[in-house]
């Protein structure tokens, strides 16, 4: 009888929060922001220090649309990331280092936001390559801890989340036999990108970004690439909301040989 008159507590007690969760409201289905569209400029700079060792800079320009003007109406973002690489082999490398991004408020017209916040992070990657024939294949694996904070002027608090990407890549020659200076290429790149820590309770799908790019290889220093990237995703506050963007993207990609003994300067990187 005591064990009946136990397990019927037991289940009292597992039953409250069970019914409270029912209690809450949920949408009957996910809800999509309107898209809203960006440009993101970006210089991918690659130093070589030793044979094996470079120095990886990364900055991007970053506008987005605001009120009646597309694309152009706003300061977003300033990006700095850099780090230091080091080459394993010819089919594996890892890279770690700082990244310090500037974020803009989205709502210039708002005294109630700030200006500017600044958003250090950590970030650590490792690219595993494969060389066929004509084409080049890649997979990136790249983690990144950070702390930001809202715009917001009644907000100073910092949250910390880490972000968990996977991105898989191709470089396909259009009218060459491989990729060399002169090449056009097209690169079908995919990317997930997942995210955890305290604050996210729900919305564990930070982005996930689908690009197309053309590509042009100037010299071994030098490459260009542009492309349109669509990306969807969950917001933070609320996993049941996604968000929509269009980014036109133009990257240029620079390498520098840095070493003071002659030697080949390094092939011009084709990754991001």
């Amino acid at each position: 009888m005591k064990y009946k008159f136990l397990i019927i507590i037991i289940c009292f007690i597992f039953a409250i929060p069970v019914e409270e969760l029912q209690a809450q409201e949920r949408p009957a289905a996910s809800l999509k922001r309107e898209p809203t569209s960006l440009v993101w400029l970006g210089t991918y700079g690659r130093v070589r220090l030793t044979d094996r060792l470079y120095w990886d800079a990364q900055t991007h320009f970053r506008t987005g649309g605001y009120e009646n003007t597309p694309f152009v109406g706003r300061m977003t973002q300033i990006y700095n990331r850099h780090g230091l690489q080091y080459i394993v082999n010819d089919r594996f490398f890892a890279t770690i280092g700082g990244v310090m991004r500037l974020n803009f408020t989205p709502d210039p017209s708002n005294p109630d936001l700030e200006t500017l916040t600044l958003e250090p992070r950590i970030w650590h990657e490792y690219m595993f390559t494969q060389k066929e024939s004509r084409f080049q294949i890649f997979h990136r694996l790249r983690f990144e801890h950070r702390l930001n904070r809202s715009n917001a002027k009644d907000n100073s608090d910092f949250i910390f989340r880490d972000r968990w990407r996977y991105k898989f890549m191709m470089n396909i020659p259009l009218n060459t036999p491989d990729i060399r200076p002169g090449t056009w290429f097209f690169t079908p790149d995919a990317e997930i990108i997942m995210q955890s820590g305290n604050p996210v309770v729900d919305s564990p799908l930070e982005d996930l970004r689908i690009q197309p790019i053309l590509g042009y290889v100037a010299s071994p220093e030098m490459k260009y690439t542009l492309s349109m990237m669509y990306t969807t995703g969950q917001t933070l506050a609320d996993g049941a909301i996604y968000t929509e963007r269009w980014i036109l993207r133009f990257n240029v990609y620079w390498t520098i040989d840095a070493r003071k003994y002659k030697k080949k300067i390094p092939e011009t990187r084709f990754y991001d």
